[in-house]
């Protein structure tokens, strides 16, 4: 009996079971060759599983730590810049309430000695106390020289009966007594005359306020009335005579003549500047030196990973000349929103591939010695047949089973005797008995034949075969076949699971809101999914294929597309969250958020380039109109304070660097005020909106004019050649003003007053705001509709 020779069939050799095992080792015994081992030939021969299993979860385990490095560092990734703008804000709330300071000071400097009621009307106008929460006072304290204490109480008295300078202060020459604080409450009024100079850390803060000609705050402390409540700072801006000079140290406390001084309560400042949404992702301390100024939250780990994160950002902000320290904790809501499980499942899924793969190697060595084993001791046909690791049967011409390994036995679910005998057609089951048929009779003609059948076992269950079938002929004719046979029910199961995954895979494509394609390396279009098709203006994915982008709604910017496309291709590095524009069929611009990320096949040869984006044209629009709101004032358009200092500090910085010059121009609606009174604030605003627009059409594109608060008007003219310019274009916008306003039914005439100042080296935005502002108020006393010009502009080298 040999194997028939048409049609060979050369298979890979397939691994064996554990049956294999126990027959050979049954073999040895029956036969007498016992094969004693002794524990170091058993270690020695498992040394290798060894081996792979520590190779394996070592490598488990250095994934695992990189992978929480790696959300460790994008968790401090994101909360450093998270922080940084919290910290922005802060500053910017901060500064805001010294803006408010600077301008009090600039009014009592402005307007000279007053009455108490005028500064009740400034503070009420600017709305110091309801807009600016954690402001507790805002007062004014003059400088009073000893010999004349008495006169000075005197004058007044007349308005604050009973006021009289108390305490002692440091100051031998000079009282800094409190004459004015708002509100006008039990507290303030009880320290109405207080000498201030005689509290260490106030007196301190002052002298410095005094030399620097800047708002200097105080180091945290309590108050003289109420040393038990809560803590407070102040901050004192120095207000000098502008008849006298201020250049220097000593000029300034000679032209000296008091300070306004601010109350705050620090928590209030910093949760009204940086609001409730900040509170939710981060905890945060704030340390002026040894003093806490604020703390947030509890510093009680409530995660491993806050433990192991600790302070995410350290920051500092400024604060009338004093460096606050800030310190933010993430806090549990933040962590979640970074955090992933991929670690764990690393950890899991390695440390399983790890022991399944040492258990393989090892049912492998296994088999291999058994195998060995069982070819050295014979190599008869039927110890090869018994031994071979797949299922393997003889047939004879009727399909009736009359041998079998124990591998069949052991896949059929049947013992030797209940299979002996048997026809196969009464396994197989009735969809596959034709096919079957079909197959057995081609390995009767002589021809080798594979295909897949299913059974069902001893046990009633049904298993999937891979069936390789061998004519094998005595005297030229096929008298017995040989069957050898696989389980593939598992295969078949992964098949099938594979199949829904892909399935699943595509319907989580064809639903995410971010479009999806695939391109080949000509640049033509493998797939997409749904959103992706709707955006290319095709009905279904499939349209797409072999279409390239000048075939699609965007054909209009398809060279810039597809040259950047090659450039990834050509380079293999991934361009990940980049922004671009794309112009649509319709002539709309879009704007996109895009990913670009080649693929490669497992020789490292890039096949493909996948891509994803999503639109982000409305996210857009809403950055440009949060920076418009920031910016300009939401009445006039014109430019809001913040953004005109910052473009002053810009110019001042350009002149110390390159030379040159510019004016500022200080200006207000003449009377405007009556207005307001007689007619109302509506109509009042209308003015302002119309003045504002002939303003626009006076001066230059490149200029920059601003609304400051109220009917207050600045204008910055950069870059000017010579002093006459200036004045062309203040006798220009005053000229601007002469025909009157049409409000609705009404005419309204008004005028402006305009003040003008240069630079010159040296000078602050402050201090030349200030002259512009004197200069104003000069032309008002001069009898308003005209400009005043502060002093001839010096051009720095």
């Amino acid at each position: 009996m040999v194997l028939a020779q048409p049609g060979p069939v050369h298979a890979a050799p397939r691994i064996g079971w554990s049956g294999e095992v126990d027959e050979t080792v049954r073999y040895f015994t029956l036969t007498g060759f016992q094969m004693p081992r002794s524990t170091r030939s058993r270690v020695r021969e498992n040394a290798p599983v060894s081996l792979l299993l520590i190779i394996s979860c070592v490598v488990t385990l250095l994934a695992f730590l990189a992978q929480q490095r790696t959300q460790r560092e994008r968790i401090a990734i994101h909360a450093k810049a998270d922080a940084t703008e919290s910290v922005l804000a802060l500053q910017h709330g901060v500064d805001a309430y010294l803006h408010l300071t600077r301008g009090f000071g600039g009014f009592i400097a402005a307007s000279g000695p007053t009455n108490l009621k005028d500064y009740d009307t400034y503070l009420a106008t600017v709305d110091a106390l309801t807009d600016h929460p954690g402001l507790r006072y805002i007062g004014y304290i003059p400088r009073v020289p000893r010999a004349a204490a008495q006169s000075f109480e005197a004058s007044v008295q007349a308005e604050a009966p009973g006021f009289a300078i108390k305490g002692s202060g440091t100051d031998p020459d000079f009282a800094f007594p409190n004459l004015y604080a708002a509100p006008r409450d039990k507290r303030s009024l009880g320290i109405r005359g207080l000498d201030f100079s005689g509290i260490p850390q106030r007196w301190t803060a002052m002298q410095q306020a005094r030399d620097s000609g800047q708002t200097i705050a105080t180091e945290q402390h309590h108050y003289v009335t109420a040393p038990g409540m809560v803590p407070i700072i102040m901050a004192f801006t120095p207000i000098y005579d502008r008849a006298l000079p201020s250049s220097t140290v000593e000029e300034r406390r000679v032209a000296l003549r008091g300070f306004v001084f601010s109350i705050y309560h620090v928590p209030a400042m910093i949760e009204r500047a940086l609001g409730d949404a900040f509170r939710s992702e981060f905890d945060l301390d704030i340390v002026d030196g040894a003093s806490v100024l604020y703390k947030s939250g509890e510093r009680v780990p409530r995660a491993s990973g806050e433990r192991a994160f600790g302070v995410a950002h350290r920051a500092s902000v400024i604060f009338g000349g004093r460096h606050w320290q800030l310190f933010f904790y993430p806090r549990p809501q933040y962590f979640a929103r970074y955090e992933s499980s991929m670690g764990n499942v690393i950890l899991v899924g390695g440390l399983g591939a790890s022991l399944t793969l040492a258990w393989a190697m090892a049912a492998w060595l296994r088999r291999n010695r058994a195998r060995l084993g069982s070819y050295k001791q014979t190599l008869r046909f039927d110890e090869v047949f018994e031994s071979h690791p797949s299922a393997v049967y003889l047939l004879d011409r009727q399909r009736r089973f009359i041998n079998a390994n124990a591998r069949a036995l052991i896949e059929f679910k049947m013992s030797r005797e209940e299979l002996i005998g048997k026809s196969i057609e009464q396994l197989i089951i009735p969809a596959k008995q034709d096919m079957s048929r079909e197959q057995f009779e081609q390995a009767l003609s002589g021809n080798s034949v594979t295909y897949d059948s299913a059974i069902i076992d001893g046990k009633g269950h049904e298993i999937q075969l891979s069936v390789i079938m061998i004519p094998m002929k005595t005297n030229d004719r096929v008298a017995h076949v040989v069957g050898i046979a696989e389980n593939i029910t598992a295969q078949r199961e992964r098949a099938w699971e594979l199949k829904e995954s892909k399935q699943m895979l595509q319907l989580v494509i064809d639903h995410i809101p971010q479009r999806v394609f695939w391109k080949n390396t000509k640049l033509d279009y493998l797939g997409c999914n749904k959103a992706f098709c709707d955006d290319a203006g095709l009905e279904q994915p499939e349209q797409i294929i072999g279409k390239s982008d000048f075939d699609l709604a965007w054909h209009a910017s398809a060279d810039s597309s597809r040259t950047e496309d090659a450039a990834t291709l050509a380079t293999g590095k991934a361009k990940v969250n980049y922004e671009e524009q794309q112009n649509r069929a319709d002539g709309s611009v879009v704007w996109l958020r895009t990913s670009k990320i080649p693929l490669s096949n497992i020789d490292g040869e890039t096949v493909a380039l996948l891509g994803l984006y999503e639109d982000i044209t409305l996210r857009k629009q809403m950055e440009s109109q949060l920076r418009e709101l920031a910016h300009y004032d939401g009445l006039t358009k014109l430019a809001n304070r913040t953004f005109f200092y910052d473009h002053l500090e810009q110019a001042i910085a350009r002149i110390k660097r390159k030379g040159g010059q510019f004016a500022l121009m200080y200006f207000d609606i003449d009377r405007f005020k009556s207005v307001n009174d007689t007619y109302g604030h509506d109509v009042g605003d209308a003015l302002l909106t119309a003045f504002s627009a002939r303003i626009k059409a006076t001066v230059r594109d490149m200029d920059v004019v601003a609304r400051l608060g109220g009917d207050e008007f600045a204008l910055l003219l950069d870059d000017i050649s010579d002093r006459s310019a200036a004045e062309r274009v203040a006798g220009k916008l005053v000229a601007a003003m002469h025909p009157p306003f049409q409000v609705g039914r009404l005419g309204l005439s008004v005028s402006t007053s305009i003040g003008v100042a240069f630079y010159r080296r040296g000078m602050s935005a402050d201090e030349i705001i200030r002259q512009a502002d004197g200069a104003m108020y000069t032309a008002k006393r001069a009898g308003r509709d005209r400009y005043e010009i502060v002093a001839e502009p010096v051009i720095e080298p």
